[in-house]
């Protein structure tokens, strides 16, 4: 048996030929398995985009077992596949996709690139036509996936129409590697249009290969991506091969393989790292175990963190924000260990000077962590602004937050930290301006408050110096823009939009109201509805089609969907207010909803693109406050 690692590129581009055992299953990579790859691969095409690259990523193991024909003179080696076949096989799907889509913008040597790890050239004495296929699956597979590594995207969907639904390919499909290539081509394309967006939700159901038109996005910076995506699979992922002798039984092996064994988690290899150099210094492991480590054994550390991404438990987010609390870089919670590794032991001197200071910087770092995901309330600013981020689903903020919550700044201070990145997230978000940096942001806000200590001043300076779209703090006027002019309507995800508009219903109430919990199950309502009818005239008196290219209906498709025109209302009501005219409407709020924020239609005759800016400046006023701008 021989051991060593590789990247993915050394497996694929040697000629050979990767035999599928017919003991082995069929393909079953779901989308629990689909989602965590690609998070891997775009993570480290990101890196390669911003040329930077401190961990390559170890996928697993690949166990082979050579298959002897006496002489291999002049034919293509075969070996079989005795463990990985799965994540092989996902290897080739999503060179595939990738393909594919560099076929739609005619990249043709990036296309010929990628099919020399899809096929072998074929030797004289290679009788069987599948040997130019670099891999051969389990009989039921075989003809589906070599469809997907033969033909165009196009062909594949069109011959294999019967597994769509609705559009789609459903998650419980017959053929999950068929799924598997329908969502790479959906992911790739959106990458390649957009590039990375760390902080995104991934599309489970798209109905067709996603992105915008071509000429959005410069073809240059397109094959950019592409081929940085090619580079992060081939030459930043690796593989552990292994390789069996003469006198290694493959199939007891496999079966030894995937009996009952779970994978060691990264939190697991930090702590077994940790307590095997206490053991080293000779420090009292079993008491330093039961007074700090056994706590962060619990299952509520084990469970997948809330909101963040990628999917990972609790314990190993968290160490990440600690780390990026300590030293102010990026850490990547996919190369964890390797991460932890760096920092507790840099350039092979300790950090610390003994395991002990190690475990009480963890520690200490717990409770805080724990405020910010609500389960303890150890600092009011802290847990304020965890159940702001929890609303936004933002958890780049953590380290910001625990470096705050760690310091001894004053209480009001630090809930003046608080409010104001509260009022970074919610002011870009009304004006509309891209969230796909935050974790650049706020890893450069923790190397500020590293270098300088958490403060306001620190704080305000940071942002003063930053004008670009990408990281600019709004300001009055353009915050009070954003809210008359933008598309509220497109925040997301929706509960952004639903506690905007909560915090303004409670700024609403005069001081004699009752105090009122947020009810759950909001809705947002347009008061004048999307698709409007002729019972909701425009200032002149004339209809327009909602569809009409005319300035009123332009004007109008865009005043809509402003905060002007946004109200909160309870699911029941929001179905039964529909498309009504505004006296239907209005009598309906009177009736049955006790909200500030709908006691402002009450008085109106008619609810025009006129009331509606009325409403907007209103709410402009109102949303500085509870906002608060930088200075």
């Amino acid at each position: 048996m021989d051991a060593d690692d590789h990247p993915v590129e050394v497996v694929l581009k040697e000629a050979r030929r990767f035999m599928v055992p017919l003991y082995q299953r069929k393909y079953q990579w779901g989308d629990k398995r689909l989602e965590p790859f690609w998070d891997d691969v775009s993570a480290k095409a990101a890196e390669v985009l911003e040329g930077e690259s401190k961990f390559e990523h170890y996928m697993g193991a690949l166990i082979l077992a050579p298959v002897e024909e006496g002489s291999q003179i002049a034919r293509t080696p075969r070996v079989q596949v005795v463990d990985g076949q799965q994540r092989l096989t996902t290897f080739q799907i999503f060179l595939a996709a990738l393909r594919e889509v560099a076929r739609d913008h005619d990249l043709k040597d990036l296309m010929g690139h990628i099919n020399g790890y899809l096929f072998n050239e074929p030797k004289n004495k290679d009788k069987d036509p599948l040997t130019r296929f670099k891999l051969t699956p389990t009989p039921s597979d075989r003809d589906i996936f070599h469809d997907i590594i033969e033909l165009p995207y196009k062909d594949v969907t069109t011959k294999h129409y019967n597994l769509f639904w609705g559009g789609r390919v459903p998650k419980n499909t017959s053929f999950p590697a068929f799924r598997a290539y329908y969502l790479f081509c959906s992911w790739i394309e959106e990458f390649a249009f957009n590039g990375p967006e760390e902080d995104s939700e991934l599309n489970l159901d798209s109905e067709a290969k996603t992105g915008g038109e071509e000429d959005e996005v410069e073809l240059e910076v397109l094959e950019q991506r592409l081929e940085a995506l090619l580079s992060a699979v081939l030459d930043r992922l690796k593989l552990v091969v292994i390789t069996l002798g003469e006198g290694d039984d493959a199939q007891v092996i496999f079966e030894t393989l995937n009996s009952k064994g779970e994978p060691l988690l990264a939190m697991d290899l930090v702590r077994n790292n940790i307590f095997h150099r206490a053991e080293k210094q000779d420090a009292p492991v079993e008491d330093l175990y039961a007074k700090i480590w056994d706590p962060l054994d619990e299952m509520w550390w084990r469970e997948p963190a809330p909101n963040a991404r990628p999917r990972r438990p609790r314990l190993d987010h968290f160490l990440a924000h600690v780390l990026t609390a300590e030293t102010g870089k990026k850490i990547s919670v996919r190369e964890l260990y390797a991460e932890y590794r760096a920092f507790a032991v840099p350039k092979g001197k300790p950090r610390f000077d003994d395991i002990e200071q190690e475990l009480i910087l963890l520690k200490r770092y717990a409770p805080l962590y724990e405020t910010l995901e609500g389960r303890a309330e150890v600092d009011p600013a802290l847990h304020w602004l965890g159940r702001k981020l929890a609303e936004w689903q933002v958890t780049t903020v953590f380290p910001v937050a625990m470096q705050i919550g760690n310091s001894d700044l004053p209480a009001t201070e630090k809930m003046q930290l608080a409010k104001l990145i509260y009022s970074f997230l919610a002011r870009r978000a009304m004006c509309g301006l891209t969230t796909k940096n935050l974790n650049k942001v706020f890893q450069s806000i923790a190397e500020v408050f590293l270098r300088e200590g958490p403060s306001v001043e620190a704080f305000r300076a940071y942002f003063h110096e930053r004008h670009g779209a990408s990281t600019r703090f709004p300001r009055n006027d353009e915050f009070r823009r954003g809210i008359l002019d933008g598309n509220a309507y497109s925040i997301a995800p929706r509960t952004r939009l639903v506690d905007i508009l909560w915090e303004l219903e409670m700024a609403s109430r005069s001081h004699m109201a009752e105090n009122a919990t947020k009810p759950g199950g909001l809705w947002i309502e347009h008061v004048l509805p999307q698709t409007w009818t002729d019972e909701w005239p425009f200032p002149d008196g004339q209809s327009h089609d909602v569809y009409a290219d005319t300035p009123d209906a332009r004007a109008r498709r865009q005043s809509v969907h402003s905060l002007g025109n946004l109200t909160l209302l309870t699911g029941a009501l929001n179905i039964s207010s529909g498309n009504s005219d505004f006296h239907t409407k209005k009598e309906k709020f009177e009736k049955h909803t006790g909200l500030f924020l709908n006691k402002w239609f009450l008085n109106k005759d008619q609810w025009t693109e006129t009331e509606i800016g009325e409403r907007g400046e209103r709410l402009a006023e109102i949303a500085a406050q509870i906002w608060i701008d930088l200075e």
